[in-house]
């Protein structure tokens, strides 16, 4: 999205009722991360410099404390080394991963297996 969007992008995202949305700022402008009914709220007052996906969305699903360090690299690390491209998205509670939906199966299973050696090594 154009810079200039930014007071529009946010009040249609925040009006959004689906469960994830997001809009992030960076040297390259704004970025929104919506479902396909939002996207076309969007793009009826802002301006897309561009559309891909259609993306899913993993989430964790307890609340982590903020000071909890050091899952997400070796995750992203073992995605990555699969050929599976996952954008990170942290706030203060909840940690998400953009991924697209044509890996997310594959995605699953390594999140999965992740997981379940991360819960040996702590028994």
């Amino acid at each position: 999205l154009e810079g200039s969007d930014s007071k529009s992008a946010a009040e249609i995202v925040v009006s959004s009722e689906n469960r994830y949305a997001c809009i992030l700022r960076d040297q390259a402008g704004l970025t929104a991360v919506v479902d396909e009914e939002t996207f076309g709220a969007l793009e009826q007052k802002c301006t897309p410099r561009e559309k891909f996906g259609p993306l899913k969305i993993v989430s964790t699903d307890g609340h982590l404390p903020f000071n909890v360090v050091g899952f997400i690299q070796p995750l992203l690390l073992e995605l990555n080394a699969q050929g599976i491209k996952a954008g990170p998205q942290c706030a203060a509670v909840f940690d998400h991963l953009f991924i697209f939906e044509s890996d997310i199966t594959r995605a699953e299973e390594i999140i999965d297996r992740f997981i379940e050696k991360a819960q040996e090594q702590t028994a």
